[in-house]
């Protein structure tokens, strides 16, 4: 895991820039957002965390309200000490408020005095609320949400040529060729899109009984 601060401060090393509180071409603000949206790609690109939740079943209940996990893997029904009895089947939906919050729907209710183990994804982090803020990637793999933070920069300064040129004047950060910029992004996407689909294969995999 790692902080905002030391996120900002590998992408800058990415993207050449020196002193962290230099403006131009990029904020820290704009920094700081692209570093957002990047780990926001993660879940869109099929990068996601895995996370479990417990619940004490509910006789006559089909639906549970989950905490963060928005993709299903398993569900375990537990006895007491906690063994498996069955796998019941189920699906994760959005629970109907708007607010993007889910549930977990059962295809038929348990009865009382169970443990429902919801096992499945969640996204990881993409909100920092200050630079000690931290992520909940592995470290070793904080540098694809970088990658993509450093694709959205290079756009924006694409879309500063399109604006400076309306102009007809180049300011000296736009001191750099459209192809020379297509290809960074191009550059930046690509290795974007080959760590995730390594981190992708790396994701749990298993046949899953009906009953034990």
């Amino acid at each position: 895991m790692a902080t905002l601060g030391v996120l900002r401060a590998k992408l800058n090393a990415e993207i050449g820039v020196v002193t962290d509180a230099e403006t131009s071409p990029w904020t820290t603000a704009q920094r700081n957002a692209a570093i957002a949206e990047g780990y926001g790609e993660l879940w869109r690109a099929g990068v996601y965390k895995d996370a479990k939740q417990d619940f004490a079943t509910v006789s006559d209940t089909w639906q549970y309200a989950l905490t963060s996990i928005r993709r299903l893997h398993r569900l375990e029904l537990l006895d007491s000490a906690s063994r498996i009895l069955e796998t019941p089947k189920g699906v994760i939906e959005p629970d109907g408020s708007g607010t993007n919050k889910f549930q977990v729907r059962l295809r038929s209710p348990i009865s009382g005095g169970f443990n429902l183990r919801v096992r499945g994804w969640s996204p990881y982090i993409s909100t920092f609320a200050n630079d000690a803020a931290a992520d909940d990637l592995p470290a070793e793999y904080n540098r694809l949400p970088l990658l993509k933070a450093r694709a959205i920069l290079y756009r924006q300064q694409l879309a500063k040529f399109a604006r400076w040129g309306e102009n007809q004047v180049i300011t000296p950060p736009m001191n750099v060729s459209v192809d020379a910029l297509l290809g960074l992004i191009a550059v930046a996407e690509r290795e974007f899109e080959e760590m995730a689909r390594d981190l992708r294969a790396q994701r749990t995999r298993s046949s899953i009984p009906g009953r034990l």
